[in-house]
């Protein structure tokens, strides 16, 4: 699967004032991950630096899994109200 994604550069505001800074974040899709052997969720980080770019892949934490699971748990019937609105 070959894809031209146009990026838009974006302004971060941290305590030393907006910076900016030549990364993206992008989430693989669950095919390509099924197919590298990576869990769904995976993310990659691409930052162009020094005439490079350099990546990174991002692994889904534990610690998230169980907040979205617990999320989807608690806010059950939320959910299938969405579903059945067509959300």
């Amino acid at each position: 699967m070959c894809q031209v994604v146009n990026l838009e550069k974006v302004a971060l505001e941290s305590a030393a004032g907006t910076s900016e800074k030549d990364t993206w974040i992008f989430e693989l899709p669950a095919d390509v991950c099924r197919r590298e052997g990576y869990p769904e969720g995976t993310m990659v980080s691409m930052t162009v630096r020094n005439g490079g770019v350099m990546t990174s892949i991002i692994h889904p934490s534990a610690d998230v899994d169980a907040f979205v699971e617990r999320i989807a748990r608690e806010d059950a019937e939320y959910f299938e109200e969405m579903k059945r609105l067509g959300d």
